[in-house]
């Protein structure tokens, strides 16, 4: 199993960066295409599942077995649900905001997504890194203390689809920008190691804490995940994919698809 999580952890790295590079190493501007917006949608459908089916109540069950009759493990995925939420929709500034979530712009919104990007990365590319980076960081903390090699392999997809829509986005919002490429790609850099960083912390203390801590600790990082989760396939994926036009029906069949596999998973948990 550490081999495994360290090969994810190495994946996510390079489709991280790849996804924010590749706006900065083409000279000619990229073409978002339709089948990103059916990509999100399916990760988003596998996040929610995930979330509620997986996560939460691996973490609800670690409380109890530790005689806890309160519920943590919701409260602390409201929590992190919040906190995102905080982040990206209240301290962000209103052009990062924009940039931060055109993850799959199609046709004629792609030039305005891409001029809200110029203007956001323009103002504050570190705030947008900050944003990206702080539910990356959480997703790989979530892989990085699941003990399920299916739940892991899934929950790799929906953080590599994800993560590589994200930095697509900011490789877009940074080439607009005033900073140099060599910054630029410092940046990208930054932000596609988040979760390969989140990936180790929660293997890291797997192995170090005793086996008290290490129970305490699986169950709240599982229940931030849940809450990480939730936000993720709802306000960065669900919400920026159904306010598009055209492809309704096929994003809610792909995020319904989600849904199944990963309930599939709970069955076989």
């Amino acid at each position: 199993m550490p081999e495994l999580k360290i090969l994810l952890a190495i994946l996510t790295l390079v489709v991280g960066w790849a996804g924010g590079a590749l706006p900065l190493l083409k000279d000619r501007r990229g073409r978002q295409q339709g089948w990103i917006g059916g990509g999100n949608a399916f990760a988003a459908g596998l996040f929610l599942a995930l979330g509620l089916l997986h996560f939460l109540p691996e973490s609800a069950a670690a409380f109890s077995s530790r005689g806890s009759t309160y519920p943590v493990a919701s409260s602390l995925a409201i929590a992190a649900f919040l906190l995102l939420l905080l982040l990206e929709h209240v301290l962000l500034p209103e052009a990062a905001h924009s940039a931060a979530h055109a993850h799959s712009g199609e046709g004629r919104h792609s030039h305005d997504e891409h001029d809200h990007a110029s203007e956001a990365a323009a103002a504050s590319p570190l705030v947008l890194i900050v944003a990206l980076s702080v539910h990356s960081a959480l997703a790989g903390l979530a892989l990085g203390v699941d003990t399920d090699r299916v739940g892991s392999i899934l929950t790799f997809i929906a953080i590599a689809v994800h993560k590589g829509t994200a930095g697509l986005a900011l490789g877009l919002a940074l080439r607009a920008s005033i900073v140099r490429r060599g910054q630029s790609l410092l940046l990208v850099s930054a932000f596609a190691i988040m979760t390969p960083l989140g990936i180790i912390l929660g293997m890291t203390a797997g192995a170090l804490l005793r086996p008290d801590a290490h129970v305490l600790f699986d169950a709240s990082s599982a229940a931030l995940a849940a809450g990480t989760f939730l936000y993720i396939g709802t306000f960065d994926l669900l919400q920026d994919e159904f306010l598009r036009p055209g492809r309704r029906w096929a994003k809610w069949i792909l995020a319904l698809a989600g849904v199944l596999v990963a309930a599939l998973l709970a069955l076989w948990s």
